[in-house]
């Protein structure tokens, strides 16, 4: 078999969207060992948010490398897209060494100013070691080649020699190639998976001298630009440096790193018309990069639907598994996505729904999660809700591995699993024994409490969840119910129709639910798009009406917004929950 008919059996998308899966399983490790070339701890994020769009197996290669385009973020994000885009365009009879190849050209020829020990040597030694060996009976020792190549990539800069860390990007492109290869051929996990082979990484830990200052704003703008124009390199550094430049049509993807956004925006402004923005600051991310946090023997872990954001989830030392949010062309993690962007789109009328991880997905962050950790208490989205805990029990009983995880169904979902998730990972920083802390995780749920207020249901309709008759009927005589997440369902606890009403009943819950405890215990305030209104016109009246409980604010789960819709607002409250930093 030629290799051309080789590229021809096996199913490119499919290895696609594993590689990107398996990127989204290690995406926590990469954030955290990210120190080149700046500290800012969004390896893992650029690179989901990025190879994204590759969950999509049914679009055409054409739509899919203009996606990819348009949602590259990141050094890591750019270059890995350029890479992935050779497998979309070439030639129908191409070999696959001669796809990689060109991927690994183009992905070069993208950065302005390449450095060595990144994702572009693994790239380099992918064709240098490729040949015969992209094949299935030499891909097993191409990946060890190249997972030696990454190890070597600790003493290519001095900020990774530092941290004793292998280059995140490096470690990503492996990640994506292991999961791409191995599906593309049809092979098992290797025995010397990487898992085993990065095992050390796990546990690193930023210093403080890895968060050193770093002044700038990391921009990704996608330009059209006037037909047969092309900006040049000169053109491009006097804008900022880390620049990255992909062409795609009349489209030109630009990702640099410069010292004033405005001024950037402004000057790649005078060269074409500015499609797409946006901008992160570098001082900001690097100060708020995931470390390790406080470890107990027993490592808590909950789905995206939780009301927990990633940050906190992160400061807790909480593992989070998204499902995603597919809303106009874009389908993406929810904890990834921008819930201001999210609820706009919703406000604009686009329709919003939810889809789970492929179970490829699910089973590649258990296989990392338990080759992590000892013991893995896996707090699972209520079973009425999803398939997560189907999914999860079955392998955890299939798989040696299985036995270092245990698995409740929560019941839960959205603010009561947050809060619940929130005390069982507080309570597991203070060592607290598997058995023990999976009791205390039970109680907790049965304390826990949440109801939602919405302000329309006119989104419940779209996602099919109402009729549109009942919802056309109760937005008309300005009715909505007060839903309440329990382990048979949410159930509809009141209905009311003014504002007033709503802020009176949550403030009523309130008092009477830590009434029982003595006042004490955590109250979480969770917010669509009304921050502001709720910061100034709830938050005080909950204060009032449980003035020992420790308030949080935070927002809600966007696996419950995107069917509830912007306007919505929820509070959750878990009576004797421990104390943060107690």
């Amino acid at each position: 078999m030629t290799m051309a008919e080789e590229r021809k059996s096996g199913d490119v998308r499919a290895a696609l969207a594993a590689g990107a899966a398996l990127v989204g399983a290690w995406a926590e490790v990469l954030d955290r060992i990210n120190v080149f070339p700046v500290a800012d701890g969004d390896t893992g994020r650029n690179l989901v948010v990025s190879l994204a769009p590759l969950r999509d197996v049914s679009s055409t290669n054409t739509v899919l490398a203009e996606r990819l385009l348009l949602c590259a973020r990141g050094n890591s994000g750019n270059i890995a897209c350029a890479f992935v885009r050779s497998w979309l365009d070439g030639p129908a009879d191409e070999s696959l060494p001669g796809c990689c190849g060109r991927g690994a050209a183009r992905a070069r020829q993208a950065v302005a100013n390449p450095q060595p020990g990144t994702m572009l040597t693994v790239l380099d030694a992918l064709v240098e070691n490729g040949g015969t060996a992209i094949s299935r009976e030499g891909a097993e020792g191409l990946l060890s080649r190249l997972a030696q190549v990454v190890r070597e990539t600790v003493s290519a800069q001095e900020s990774l020699r530092r941290s004793n860390v292998v280059d995140s990007g490096a470690l990503g492109m492996l990640v994506f190639l292991d999961g791409a290869l191995r599906t593309y051929f049809d092979l098992p996990p290797g025995r010397d998976d990487i898992a085993t082979s990065f095992q050390a990484l796990v546990r690193f830990e930023r210093t403080h001298d890895e968060k050193a200052a770093e002044t700038g704003f990391c921009v990704d703008a996608v330009l059209r630009l006037p037909h047969g124009s092309v900006p040049g390199d000169e053109v491009l550094a006097r804008i900022g440096h880390e620049v990255i430049a992909l062409r795609e049509g009349d489209l030109w993807k630009v990702h640099l790193h410069a010292d004033d956004v405005d001024v950037a925006r402004r000057s790649l402004g005078a060269l074409g018309e500015v499609v797409r923005w946006s901008w992160d600051d570098l001082a900001e991310q690097i100060a708020q990069s995931p470390a390790v946090a406080k470890a107990g023997e027993v490592h808590v872990v909950t789905d995206g639907a939780s009301s927990l954001s990633r940050r906190e989830a992160e400061a807790l030392g909480i593992t989070l598994l998204d499902s995603h949010v597919d809303f106009g062309d874009r389908s993406l993690p929810e904890t990834r996505i921008d819930p201001a962007d999210l609820y706009a789109t919703m406000r604009r009328g686009v329709r919003v729904s939810t889809s789970q991880a492929s179970t490829f997905e699910r089973e590649r962050h258990y296989e990392r999660l338990t080759s992590q950790w000892p013991s893995v208490l896996y707090l699972c989205v209520g079973s009425v809700y999803t398939g997560n805990h189907a999914i999860a029990t079955a392998w955890q009983k299939a798989q040696p591995a299985g036995s270092r995880m245990t698995v409740v169904d929560s019941g839960a979902a959205s603010g009561r699993l947050a809060v619940a998730v929130r005390a069982t990972a507080l309570a597991a920083h203070q060592g607290r024994s598997l058995e023990d802390l999976t009791a205390f995780a039970k109680a907790a749920l049965e304390r826990a409490e949440e109801y939602i207020f919405l302000e329309r249901l006119e989104y419940l309709a779209r996602g099919g969840r109402l009729s549109k008759a009942g919802a056309w009927f109760g937005d008309a005589l300005h009715l909505a119910p007060v839903v309440s997440p329990f382990p048979d369902g949410a159930r509809k606890v009141a209905l009311l129709r003014k504002l007033e009403d709503k802020v009176a009943y949550a403030c009523e819950r309130a008092k009477q639910s830590f009434a029982r405890s003595d006042g004490k215990g955590y109250l979480l305030v969770q917010f669509t798009d009304n921050r502001a209104w709720l910061e100034t016109d709830v938050v005080p009246r909950l204060r009032k009406a449980a003035p020992q409980a420790e308030l949080g604010l935070g927002p809600l789960s966007l696996t419950t917004g995107a069917h509830t819709g912007p306007g919505t607002w929820a509070v959750a409250m878990l009576p004797d929950a421990p104390m943060h930093g107690a």
